[in-house]
């Protein structure tokens, strides 16, 4: 979880002087938004919230991306500077609220912001990242998920976002409802969720909607329910990936909420899940994907 200690402040300040002198370009200036008038949405409890607002060590993930024709050298160098712009923008939003713990940003989308975290899970749920109340909330962690250095990461990294609709073009996560369409899925299949201490670069192999009574959201599974999780996964994704995920991998999970049965849609989840990809690995576009002929369904 979160550390507040004089460390983290330091290692923030050492970053901010870093990114000044080589991306002095870069600015902290949080990303404006648009906040959906739509008040829809439903209260959830701490143990099952609806998510649903919106680099760089070494052991997590396998040493290749599974991808088709593409220009790597040109993907590569979109990536590094997505980082570093993420790394300068977590490094100054800190020094406003030190819940921040990461930063997201989803490539085709407007998800681009400061992840924080809370003690509990019902803190940030109509707060935004300035912890001032607001309906549409904001990106946060679980708050038993483990973040920091890619070596202290959970296993499963949980960051909850609200979705006022189903509309791929809406606020925040509904715009992760873009995975629903096969050809966005090969031509943005990389998310970027980093910490202060860690670059990181994550692959999608899973895009669904779920139950609650799946708990697809614990982070810190012992390996036989890990392996199950990831089965479930695999089984309820609308799409085939070209990903091999197993239970020495982490992952990333991003949650919100749906509203194909409006009404019971506290009951139902929306979920876009990626892996943790090795430092420096290669990224190419597009990447294969097929159609699920059969996934399993919770409607």
């Amino acid at each position: 979880m979160k550390n507040h200690s004089t460390l983290r402040t330091l290692l923030c300040l050492v970053m901010a002087v870093a990114i000044t002198v080589a991306v002095a370009a870069c600015g902290g200036k949080e990303p404006s938004e648009s906040p959906s008038s739509d008040q829809g949405g439903s209260v959830i409890t701490s143990s099952q919230p609806i998510g649903g607002s919106s680099g760089s060590s070494s052991t997590s993930g396998s040493d290749s991306t599974s991808s088709s024709d593409g220009s790597s050298a040109s993907d590569a160098t979109s990536a590094g500077t997505t980082q570093k712009d993420m790394l300068s923008k977590m490094t100054a939003f800190y020094q406003k609220n030190d819940d921040t713990v990461g930063w997201l940003n989803v490539p085709g989308t407007t998800i681009d912001e400061v992840v924080v975290q809370a003690p509990d899970n019902d803190y940030y749920l109509r707060r935004n990242n300035m912890k001032q109340s607001d309906f549409n909330g904001c990106y946060y962690a679980d708050y038993r998920t483990n973040l920091g250095a890619r070596k202290d990461l959970s296993k499963n990294v949980v960051i909850y976002g609200h979705s006022m609709d189903d509309n791929p073009d809406g606020a925040r996560f509904s715009q992760l409802k873009k995975y629903l369409d096969i050809e966005y899925c090969k031509q943005n299949p990389y998310i970027y969720f980093s910490t202060p201490e860690a670059e990181l670069t994550w692959q999608i192999f899973a895009v669904y909607y779920t139950d609650i009574n799946f708990d697809y959201i614990e982070p810190n599974p012992d390996t036989a329910k890990y392996t199950n999780m990831l089965s479930e996964m695999k089984q309820r994704s609308q799409f085939i990936f070209d990903v091999d995920v197993t239970a020495n991998d982490t992952i990333l999970t991003l949650s919100t909420c749906t509203y194909k049965e409006p009404n019971n849609r506290s009951q139902y989840r929306y979920v876009v899940q990626a892996k943790l990809l090795p430092a420096g690995a290669t990224l190419t576009t597009p990447v294969k994907v097929e159609v699920n002929p059969t996934p399993k369904s919770p409607f």
